[in-house]
């Protein structure tokens, strides 16, 4: 609808112009520089769109271009005047533009209004221009004679590319290969052969244009005698590999007989660019053919057919990768067994997993995990990969356990559930891991299963990890609790019952909490502590009498502390709302704490409430030489946060610093 409107106010502006308003129009537009309001420009443009088969309105707006090409327009009206004219122009703009053909600054976009538009007194005005052009000018009205293609000025370009100015013969070369007639291909060949060394490296490249603007014209045959010549082994490789591929191009059976000469071939730098033709061959049997010549080449130029053969993915290309997993040189071996992920399937499992035995690292098991991470074929590649890890064979596991946790399909749970209780810390972590990205809500109940029967203690700290972010992402955290409670009442071993009372803090009601309050008078001196440090953790305010009451009634200084941090830890995340009970709180802490260093912890905390009552609690330490810098640092902070609302404050509690 937008653009409807837009094009609606275009043709409505295209119609209602009279002559004093294109006028005005191109009197504003001549005044435009960088930076200015670019809508008068934006208005000729309109006008240029809509003029589209009207020749009496188009003409009417090339005499305003022309107008507005006057010098006294800037430099930025005149360039956008010539771009307008490259789309209406006609010979009649020809006379300001020859003029504008002769300054070095403006020769540049009196070319760019020339164009390409086809016009026999266009060309003619370039060539007698530039028969008594100089400098930029010379060189810019050669590069636009060479892109408009004009045949007549060959005989004026020959002479320039054989003369003495370095820079215009240079252009001229590059301007005959565009050209591309008889007369500047034999000038190109004769550069090839007998010029300097600037002209014929020029000549080279201009001919590999002219060859392309002949097999255009039809005319392959000069095409593929220019790219023949090309080939020899004086020319940089760059020209004979872009001359051989556009021989395979040309090539009636679309360059097979000449990438098989050259794979059989000494010609090592034309390797790489026949192997790039082989996806494009269509004769049967391809793939194997090309299979069979892979012995014979270097490793690198392998390395390529594998790829190429990636590229091919039909069922010869497939097997001739696979038989390359054994590959010797690494390298080979590394690349088939990642174009086999691109390419197979549930079948190319065996062997990818054979690799884990044969070459067991480190580079060789990385890359299979992602060969298998990447086979097509879903559930089937997924009960292939399971197989593998339920098998009693003793090949490495964890890189195929891995490509399992990778491809996160729902099919894997039951392979992580077996694996979770794992004796190898590694094969528990990636159950674990795969767990967690695999399980529904409803699973919760299985996940804390597989968390309380866990054998590797190694792979304890993971486990709960990858739970916690399974538990995470559940709206339900009355339901993940109920679980987690349940669960714990049946956990068997001390290490389990602590696990699962650090998961409560991930699902925050009030049963759970009271389940964590119960635990610190547990026997067990691991699950209290585990009580202890899931409090201090506890993401609410809940948690802040019981974390007081450990606080107080500690048995160890280690209790003591992990209960302040927490309680600290609660101070700060409530300092976004202060109000008389925190203040109430930080005094508390403040009166009980039993030595600077805790005084230091709870000034951290209260530097960040920005409340009146904060900040004299922050003065009143002041006095105190062990906590004084920390004070100071709170008084500053609580200070600045305050002073919009609170100035006099604010500036009362600075003044106790001076």
């Amino acid at each position: 609808m937008k653009l409807f409107t837009v094009a609606v106010a275009s043709l409505t502006l295209a119609l209602s112009l009279s002559a004093a308003d294109l006028s005005q129009i191109v009197n504003e537009a001549a005044q435009y520089e960088s930076g200015a309001s670019a809508e008068p420009l934006r208005q000729i443009e309109a006008l240029v769109r809509q003029s589209a088969g009207n020749p009496a309105q188009r003409a009417e707006l090339e005499a305003a271009l022309v107008k507005l090409l006057a010098p006294a327009s800037t430099y930025e009206a005149r360039r956008f005047a010539c771009a307008q004219l490259a789309v209406v122009g006609t010979d009649a703009s020809l006379p300001v533009l020859a003029e504008m053909l002769k300054s070095p600054d403006t020769v540049g976009i009196a070319c760019l209004a020339l164009g390409s538009r086809p016009s026999g007194q266009a060309n003619e005005l370039l060539r007698k221009t530039l028969a008594s052009a100089t400098g930029p000018v010379r060189e810019q009205i050669i590069v636009t004679l060479g892109d408009r293609q004009d045949g007549l000025a060959t005989k004026l370009l020959t002479g320039i590319a054989r003369g003495d100015d370095s820079r215009a013969a240079l252009a001229a070369i590059v301007a005959l290969g565009k050209i591309a007639n008889a007369e500047a291909m034999a000038e190109l060949a004769a550069l090839r052969q007998r010029g300097g060394p600037d002209q014929a490296r020029a000549a080279v490249q201009a001919s590999l244009v002219a060859a392309d603007q002949a097999v255009q014209k039809n005319d392959r045959a000069t095409g593929n005698a220019i790219y023949l010549e090309l080939l020899i082994a004086s020319q940089p490789e760059y020209v004979r590999r872009a001359a051989f591929e556009s021989l395979l191009r040309l090539d009636a059976d679309q360059g097979e007989r000449r990438v098989f000469d050259t794979l059989r071939g000494i010609d090592a730098a034309l390797k790489p660019s026949a192997i790039a033709r082989v996806p494009a061959l269509t004769s049967a049997g391809i793939s194997e053919k090309v299979a069979r010549e892979i012995a014979h080449l270097a490793p690198a130029e392998q390395v390529l057919v594998i790829q190429a053969l990636a590229a091919r993915n039909d069922a010869g290309a497939r097997a001739a990768i696979q038989d390359q997993l054994n590959a010797t040189d690494q390298t080979v071996r590394l690349a088939a067994i990642s174009a086999l992920g691109r390419v197979g399937d549930a079948s190319a499992v065996p062997a990818l997993a054979r690799i884990l035995v044969a070459y067991p690292g480190p580079d060789e098991p990385k890359s299979v995990e992602l060969s298998l991470a990447s086979l097509q074929g879903g559930d089937a590649v997924d009960q292939a990969l399971m197989a593998h890890v339920a098998s009693r064979t003793a090949e490495p596991k964890a890189p195929i356990l891995a490509a399992l946790v990778r491809r996160a399909r729902p099919v894997s749970v039951r392979i992580f559930v077996a694996q979770s209780a794992n004796p190898d810390p590694a094969m528990a972590k990636l159950a674990f891991q795969g767990l967690s990205r695999v399980a529904k809500a409803e699973d919760v109940p299985m996940l804390l299963k597989a968390l309380s029967g866990l054998r590797a203690e190694a792979a304890r700290a993971e486990a709960e990890a990858f739970i916690g972010q399974a538990l995470s992402r559940s709206s339900e955290p009355a339901r993940n609790s109920a679980a987690v409670r349940k669960a714990l009442a049946g956990a068997k071993t001390v290490e389990a019952r602590c696990s699962l009372l650090r998961l409560l803090a991930l699902c925050p009601e009030s049963a759970a909490l009271a389940e964590v309050k119960s635990a610190l008078a547990d026997s067990n001196a691991q699950v209290k502590d585990a009580a202890i440090r899931t409090l201090a953790d506890w993401p609410t305010a809940a948690a802040w009498d019981a974390l007081v009451g450990v606080y107080r009634q500690a048995a160890s200084e280690a209790e003591r502390m992990v209960a302040l941090r927490g309680l600290a830890r609660l101070l700060g995340e409530q300092n976004a709302k202060p109000d008389t009970e925190l203040i109430a709180r930080y005094r508390d802490l403040f009166a009980t704490g039993r030595s600077d260093n805790d005084r230091k912890l709870v000034l951290g905390a209260l530097s960040g409430c920005g409340h009146p009552d904060a900040l004299q609690l922050a003065v009143s330490l002041l006095a105190n030489p062990g906590v004084r810098a920390e004070a100071e640092a709170a008084v500053k902070r609580i200070a600045e946060a305050i002073k919009t609302q609170y100035p006099q404050a604010a500036e009362a509690a600075l003044k106790q610093l001076r």
